[in-house]
């Protein structure tokens, strides 16, 4: 038996004591009979803790022992049940005021016989009854809907039967246990268990693993760090990483190469061991030695003598956490004074440990290795010298998989290696993928064992919080918060120490200690919360640990996946994939329903279920978990229904502690029930993620345990509501309390019991306080854990007293330790003297005043304010106490506030790290306001002043015309909003964050040096985009800083471009790949110019330039090695600039890959090549010809709304107008093009849309016979296909199309049909609003497209506000054998379907209003019907719905009716959205 198993039991024995621990529930119940029972129970437990305790630490190995523990671990559990269900009662009678579960009552001898007699009636009742109840109490319904929920009655008989039964069993087997005990300590060491990995195997030096694979950057790092280490006395560089990851192979390495360059290499395994005189002992021996030493001294003056004039290199390998004055000691004699050069390398598992010995900025972290890098040490593992694979091919798919699940672990490779290279055979490889037992390994140098060492060493309260994110998928980013949370309702924190302090503290501690160990990763992102992940190996350990507890179960994998009897805490993840397969669905769904008969469900106090798909089981967890009454945490993620549909019994969960529920994406019904209120053991109720409603939150008072009730910002309705909320007296966080002026409930002296409130207290309404004393009663200086404060007064209120106003927030005093403070709408006319000349917060960090009309300010520096005479006046103490640590300040909406004069010993300006200002429409100045004509100098100064700035918004101050140079800071977040201000430009945005680094700014014309000198290019070297509007011109000088530039956008900018020298001769060349040009004044002379500054461009769009009229593409442009290169890569600047002339031409660099052109009224293509000796090319379509042929590189190319754009071609032209490299076409509005020759070039061409009128369809069959066009779209009301000769043979592509047109095409005639019926397999028909009906001839034609897989009727032109006349589908629709998906999008004269083909499997119906009923019946082969906003349909078919049926969409807008039968299905198809 291992030591855990010892702490566990005593875990969950002390865990029963614990309502016992103060003395209130053994008051309540301490007369007679149960009474007696309690304290008998009582003494048992006591029993069962002294002797566990005694044995605390142990190792013990015995088998018999351990059932045992396992008994009592149960008996244990059953006593915190009983125990449980008491304190339920106890409570109950509190808030409800009765004496249903006491013994004595008020009323004396005669009432108490009465009372016990209906407590034994109603257990023989019980007895009787046929059916399930929940032991020792039923609820009792109330006719009044709006009375508090049913209560539960207590049965003080059958209670006082269970706890005599489990003391009766408890008293053997705590003797047992004892006796075994006691046999077994006379022959035990003393020894921790954590000992027993002192017995590892110690490392030396010696490379085992020839070769290093996936380490060259880190071993870069640490030979670079050992070359700059030459110049310091000692220098000390962690490698840090998990057990197994490969820190001591890479350490042997590096220790080989470079123990050559030091006098003496020490090579030391330190271990768990971590002890000075033993350490100097080991090194001393590795020195070799000197003469005439002194012999007669330490061993740490020994190797002084020793090393003395010499340079060291030490490795202490495998470090755990010790003592500081140990480490100090061991290093000492590598710091003397004459020391130089020395180099220590620590390997280590503990992240903590590594920050606190380094001696440098660089701590190595060793990661997985990638894919590539695990698979060639594997192969190594296996195969050896030998070419992998080359005799066993059929391995090599296993192998793949095997190595997926190694998550980048060398030892796990090695692990692994072992066991597959002395059996090549394909069963004995899948057995080691299917059954992991390379995990099983018990080797201390396996993967697992490695890492249990980890966790064998943690106190047993982390291995605890650990052990249950076993649950969790792997890879699941936890929050900070929700661990805690977690750890709570677990009820596994515990505040031991004199100051008490809260669990959420003590959860935190937790967490940075598992952190610090190495077991949780900490992922930081800018302006978010950290998350936090485990490594997926250490998942694994979790797993195993936890295996007797704790399982985690994947649906498809239920039925085989073993479970223990004692399991506690179950998960279950539905995959996605899980319910795609109606079989399969079928299956697991009979595999989860037999799991009521492989586990105690009524012992389960964990249920937590994953997946946005697990509603598909619905019915069977309803099923399974009607006896889960033990229940203390309940997560479930991706909910899409209510909680009584899968926990029959919520409503009696009377232990529940932990209830949390994210929503699916899409379900937006979610409604708790009122029952919620009655289940007084909750201490967290998680709804933050998504809108969700409450039958009833009035009784929530009654949960007096309550810490945490979370909700989003759209749901703080639900905070506000309760009314006496002052009952909550644990609650931590209540983000909205209104006062209520006149309901009771809502006084604001509600707020005083409230002492422990932690996180964020918002109150609103204020104005409703009438007396400063009525204010005093919300007691917030008693607050003192209270982080966010919110006070706000309603500004639309229609009446101001600044009297009562100023007295009530004078009183309002908060707690010293307050963090963030937020005031708006107060009325007063001054500061309260708190937050200014006797200043009480000085610890704050955050600070928003808003639509405040005081005439002074808290010491926020130097301010200066404007009276309604406009006269100034310091509205400031700069002698008053001062802020400490302010790191976010928010003015808005101070109407008076003038002036913020700056100076460098503000103290305030070395903290701040956000300013936010909007609406001080008089403020003229801030301490970083800098005049243009102000030198670098002070303007550095200046902004010198907020070293720790990082953002500025200053929003609606129209006299401000000065800020800092944006950006003001290089290589760390940064960030501005400038709008509605002064200057010359009209908004500046400039966020840079982790995965955003981008600038916009929009200018008011005019001023073009003073506009550009806002921004500091110099900072803005990996600027990746530039975002411009209204700017006066383009600072092509200060462009060229901006090295790391990929996209331009300019809009409603004029002539932007201004003479500048240089221009012809290639200075200027910027990085840019994406240009784009709105709405800008700009010709096409100084634009071409434009573009031949972008060498890399691949990707230009051009909407709404209407002075552009012509575009061709430049000469000479062709992009050569060598040294031409740069010169050839100039687009021939002179050339270019004579041949765009004509103001409106615009030539194209030839490399372009995409172009987007919109809404260039005047545009269209040249014609005709600019050399006449192109003239051949271009005829045959080879791409050297006129129009765009000349982009040879051109993918894409997408045209709208430009009617000119094709205006110099005609359809029996010649020259074509497009390069054959084209891949993707779209031309809308385009005039002067009649059919398709002028594409038939386009061998490429992938897709094609044509939003035009054509009147014929010449080049269609060219376009197709090409074998690449997939897809084709018509948008045209012309009969574009009456033209066609049905004699033109059969296309030769075999390619599927899918082909978009409108029904008057003449697309439906038979000739066409017959020639696309082999190809065709996707139509979207689009009908005419005059069209009531297809002809007969139409209907025959569609039956032939036998190909077809996919159609879709709808309409022309969206609009869904008219009604189209189509009032029946074409009835042959049953004759497609091969159709898939039917889709019926807007035909609002529609009243019925056809009969359907039986190949259908999806449906899809979509605002067809006139619908009133599905066919009776549908196809068996249906897999998903989806109906949208179809309010006229009411049910499903007579028939019902087809057994393959495996997804059913009724969520959006339709009638209640029919997602109400359609809810009823949630269970029976697999996936239901109603």
């Amino acid at each position: 038996m291992e030591a855990a198993g010892i702490r566990a039991a005593a875990w969950v024995v002390g865990k029963a004591l614990s309502p016992l621990s103060d003395g209130v529930l053994e008051s309540w119940v301490a007369s007679n009979m149960l009474g007696s029972n309690i304290e008998a129970l009582k003494m048992e437990l006591l029993r069962a803790q002294a002797v566990l305790n005694i044995a605390g630490g142990r190792e013990i190995q015995n088998p018999a022992l351990a059932e045992m523990l396992d008994k009592l671990r149960e008996l244990a559990y059953g006593a915190d049940d009983v125990l449980d269900e008491i304190d339920y009662f106890r409570i109950q009678d509190e808030l409800d005021g009765t004496h249903h579960a006491a013994d004595e009552h008020p009323a004396g001898c005669v009432r108490n016989l009465a009372q016990n007699a209906g407590h034994t009636a109603r257990a023989c009742v019980n007895t009787l009854n046929v059916g399930k109840h929940l032991s020792c109490f039923s609820s009792s319904a109330s006719v009044n809907r709006h009375a508090q929920p049913p209560k539960l009655k207590f049965d003080r008989v059958e209670m006082s039967t269970r706890i005599s039964d489990i003391t009766e069993q408890l008293k053997p087997v705590c003797a047992r246990v004892s006796n075994i005990l006691n046999l077994e300590l006379v022959n035990s060491s003393n020894t921790p268990s954590q000992d027993i990995a002192m017995n590892r195997p110690k490392t030396t030096p010696q490379i085992i693993e020839p070769k290093l694979y996936g380490r060259d950057l880190h071993k870069k790092t640490v030979l670079d760090e050992i070359a700059n280490s030459e110049y310091a006395k000692l220098t000390v560089l962690p490698i840090v990483g998990p057990g197994g990851i490969g820190k001591t192979t890479f350490t042997q390495h590096i220790y080989k190469q470079k123990k050559s360059d030091f006098q003496v290499p020490i090579w030391i395994c330190v271990s768990l061991d971590f002890n000075a005189n033993r350490l100097a002992k080991d090194i001393v021996q590795k020195i070799p030695k000197v003469e005439n030493e002194n012999k007669n001294c330490s061993d740490e003056e020994l190797i002084e003598q020793r090393l003395k004039g010499k340079r060291v290199l030490l490795v202490l390998d495998d470090v755990w956490p010790h003592h500081e004055n140990e480490w100090k000691k061991v290093i000492a004699p590598f710091k003397t004074e004459d020391a130089k050069g020395n180099m220590v390398i620590v390997t280590t598992r503990i992240p903590e440990l590594a920050d606190t010995v380094k001696t440098t900025k660089c701590s190595l972290e060793l990661e997985r290795l990638c894919s590539v890098d695990i698979m060639s040490f594997f192969e190594e593992c296996v195969f050896g010298d030998q070419e992998p694979w080359v005799d066993q091919p059929e391995l090599a798919d296993v192998g793949r998989k095997i190595v997926d699940k190694l998550k980048g672990s060398p030892l796990a490779a090695r692990t692994v290696g072992r066991l597959l290279r002395n059996k090549l055979t394909l069963n004995h490889w899948r057995s080691v993928l299917e059954s992991k037992e390379w995990q099983l390994q018990k080797d201390d140098n396996d993967i697992m064992p490695a890492l249990k060492l980890s966790y064998d060493y943690l106190p047993f309260y982390l291995q605890r919080c650990f052990s249950f994110c076993a649950l969790f998928p792997e890879d699941y980013e936890f929050g900070s918060e929700e661990l805690v949370h977690l750890w709570i309702g677990l009820e596994i924190l515990h505040s031991s120490d004199q100051n008490r302090k809260k669990l959420e503290d003590v959860g935190l501690c937790y967490l940075n200690n598992l952190v610090n160990h190495g077991f949780f990763k900490m992922n930081k992102l800018e302006n978010k919360s950290p998350s936090y992940v485990i490594h997926d190996l250490l998942h694994d350990l979790a797993v195993k640990v936890s295996s007797d507890e704790c399982i985690c179960i994947y649906v498809s994998k239920v039925r085989h996946i073993e479970i223990p009897p004692s399991v506690r805490h179950l998960s279950i993840i539905v995959d996605n994939t899980d319910i795609e397969d109606r079989v399969l669905f079928e299956d697991y769904e009979g595999n989860l329903s037999a799991l009521g008969e492989r586990m105690k469900v009524e012992n389960l106090r964990t249920l937590m279920l994953f997946g946005d798909c697990h509603v598909s089981f619905a019915k069977t967890f309803d099923g399974l978990f009607r006896e889960a009454r033990a229940l203390r945490v309940i997560f479930l993620s991706g909910v899409s229904y209510n909680l009584e549909d899968i926990l029959h019994n919520y409503s009696k969960l009377v232990h529940l502690r932990y209830l949390r529920v994210k929503l699916a994406y899409y379900y937006y019904g979610f409604c708790l029930s009122s029952s919620l209120c009655r289940l007084y053991h909750l201490e967290v109720i998680d709804l933050q993620d998504h809108y969700c409603d409450f039958r009833s939150i009035r009784h929530m008072r009654n949960l007096v345990k309550l810490r945490h009730f979370l909700v989003g910002t759209e749901n703080l309705h639900l905070h506000s509501d309760i009314r006496g909320v002052g009952k909550l007296k644990f609650l931590q966080e209540l983000r909205e309390f209104r006062v209520g002026k006149k309901s009771e409930g809502f006084e604001l002296s509600q707020l005083g019991p409230m002492k422990e409130i932690g996180g964020s207290l918002g109150i609103y309404n204020l104005e409703n306080v009438q007396t400063k004393e009525e204010a005093k009663e919300a007691k917030l200086l008693q607050k003192n854990c209270l982080r966010e404060l919110i006070l706000e007064w309603d500004v639309k209120r229609s009446n101001k007293d600044h009297v009562k106003e100023q007295n009530v927030l004078a009183s309002l005093v908060p707690h010293s330790n307050l963090e963030e403070l937020c005031i708006r709408g107060h009325g007063g006319t001054n500061c309260p003297a708190w937050l200014c000349e006797n200043l009480s917060v000085e610890c704050l960090e955050s600070l928003c005043l808003d639509g405040i009309s005081w005439k002074n300010l808290p010491p926020l520096g130097e301010m200066w304010m404007a009276n309604e005479l406009g006269e100034e006046y310091q509205g400031c103490s700069i002698s008053s106490p001062n802020f400490h640590n302010l790191r976010s300040l928010k003015l808005s909406n101070i109407s008076c506030l003038k002036k913020w004069v700056g100076s460098g010993t503000c103290p305030l300006f070395s903290h701040l790290e956000v300013l936010v200002i909007r609406g001080c429409p008089e403020l003229i100045e801030l301490p970083f306001s800098q005049p243009p004509t102000c030198s670098q100098a002070w303007r550095d100064e200046k902004i010198g002043w907020f070293p720790r700035l990082w953002k500025i918004v200053i929003v609606g101050c129209p006299k401000l015309v000065s800020f800092p140079p944006i950006p003001w800071r290089t290589c760390a977040p940064c960030s501005a909003y400038i709008a509605g201000v002064g200057s010359c430009f009209e908004e500046l945005i400039y966020p840079r964050r982790e995965l955003e680094l981008n600038l916009k700014i929009e200018g008011r014309g005019g001023q073009g040096d003073v506009f550009w000198s806002g921004l500091n290019f110099s900072n803005l070297t990996d600027l990746e985009e530039l975002c411009m509007k209204k700017i006066p011109f383009l600072p092509l000088e200060h462009l060229r800083a901006l090295t790391s530039l990929k996209k331009i956008e300019i809009n409603g900018a004029s002539s932007f471009l201004l003479p500048v020298e240089g221009a012809n001769d290639g200075i200027y060349r910027f990085p840019v790949e994406h240009l784009e040009i709105t709405g800008c004044d700009v010709s096409g002379k100084e634009l071409t110019l434009m573009l031949s500054f972008l060498p890399n461009l691949s990707k230009l769009r051009i909407s709404d330039c209407e002075n552009i009229t012509g575009l061709g593409v430049a000469e000479g442009a062709e992009t050569i090695s060598g040294e031409q290169q740069e010169q050839e890569t100039r687009v021939g600047e002179e050339e270019l600039i004579t041949a765009a002339a004509a103001e409106g031409l615009l030539l194209l660099p030839p490399h372009l890959q995409e172009l987007w052109i919109f809404g260039c009224k005047n545009m269209s293509i040249l014609s005709n090549p600019m050399h006449d000796n192109d003239h051949k090319s271009a005829d045959s379509g080879e791409g050297g010809g006129g129009g765009l042929q000349r982009l040879r590189s051109l993918r894409c190319l997408y045209v709208w709304s430009c009617p000119k754009f094709l205006s110099s071609y005609s359809s029996t032209s010649s020259v074509f107008p497009f390069p054959t490299c084209l891949q993707g076409l779209t031309l809308n509005g385009a005039k002067y093009m009649e059919t398709l020759h002028a594409l038939s070039n386009l061998s490429s061409l992938s897709e094609c849309e044509l939003f035009f009128e054509l009147s014929g369809s010449d080049g269609l069959w060219s376009l197709l016979s090409h074998g690449c066009l997939t897809k084709l779209s018509l948008d045209s009301d012309s009969n574009f296909f009456s033209a066609c000769d049905p004699s033109i043979p059969t296309p030769v592509s075999t390619n599927p199309l899918y082909l978009r047109t409108g029904s008057s095409t003449g697309f439906l005639s038979a000739p066409i049909c017959s020639l696309l019926s082999p190809t065709l397999t996707k139509l979207d028909l689009m009908i005419g609003e005059e069209v009531e009906c297809f002809t007969k001839e139409q209907e025959e034609a569609l039956q032939l497209l036998t190909s077809l897989q996919e159609l879709r009727f709808s309409i022309l032109r969206e609009n869904r506000e008219f009604l189209w006349k189509l009032q029946r589908l074409p009835a042959g629709l049953h004759k497609l054998i091969n159709l898939k998906k039917l889709t019926v999008d807007q035909c609002s004269s529609i009243r019925s379907l056809p009969c359907l083909p039986s190949s259908l499997q999806e449906l899809v119906i979509v605002w067809c209003c006139a619908i009133q009923s599905l066919p009776n019946s549908l196809p068996n082969s249906l897999e998903k019907l989806t109906i949208y906003s179809c309010n006229d349909i009411k049910s499903l078919p007579r028939d019902g719905l087809p057994s393959s049926m495996r997804v059913l969409d009724v969520l959006r807008d339709n009638s209640e009716e029919l997602r109400r039968e359609c809810r009823k299905l949630k269970g029976t198809i697999p996936i239901v959205r109603a």
